[in-house]
């Protein structure tokens, strides 16, 4: 079933606004992609691609010939967070690797549940699997897949509720957004708006 708007994500060629470039051709595509889900007992699943490919055949050293198109990288990973910003579970599947032992960290990725994806994610995370604990696209992924959470938290609040399910959690509070960026600044009228508002 289509989504409204996921679209968008998928239409490469179109909607950019940056000057005409230069005479060019493509040479490597790489897209990462997270999908927020709210589950029915009230936890976020977030799933999360990494893929990297190349538009021409080329002759890999450790896959021999790969054809156009195909995945050098396909890196997948779920996590599902609960209301306390938990990571409460964690799947991973690496369907297109540049070398065969690559998906042999697999399993470390679990050492993740139990992280709160909150301040602090992104150090504790390379703590445990960093290095040749762990994959460096994968990390990339779960870099964004934790900025993700917090969007998937505030989609959660707007989303139209079914009868029963939890009241959506809010994962953030004015303060820690006063000064995070051009809009929040401080003297700005954004902060002043949600100021005005109670939020």
């Amino acid at each position: 079933m289509a989504v409204p708007g996921e679209e968008t994500h998928a239409a490469l060629d179109g909607g950019w606004l940056l000057p005409e470039p230069a005479p060019r051709e493509t040479v490597h595509t790489r897209s990462i992609v997270c999908r927020s889900f709210r589950r029915d007992d009230a936890m976020i699943d977030i799933d999360g691609r990494f893929i990297d490919t190349r538009p021409f055949d080329y002759e890999s050293d450790f896959r021999g010939p790969c054809q156009a198109g195909s995945a050098l990288h396909n890196m997948q990973v779920r996590l599902t967070i609960d209301r306390t910003r938990h990571i409460h579970a964690l799947a991973s599947a690496m369907p297109g690797t540049p070398y065969s032992g690559c998906s042999e960290v697999n399993p470390n990725f679990q050492r993740l549940v139990g992280l709160s994806i909150g301040r602090g994610f992104r150090k504790a995370m390379r703590d445990r699997i960093g290095g040749v604990e762990g994959c460096t696209h994968v990390i990339a992924l779960l870099d964004a897949m934790s900025a993700a959470a917090v969007q998937a938290f505030a989609s959660a609040n707007y989303a139209p509720r079914k009868p029963g399910q939890p009241a959506p959690v809010k994962v953030w509070k004015l303060e820690a957004l006063i000064d995070s960026c051009h809009s929040y600044r401080a003297d700005g009228e954004v902060i002043r708006a949600m100021k005005a508002r109670g939020r």
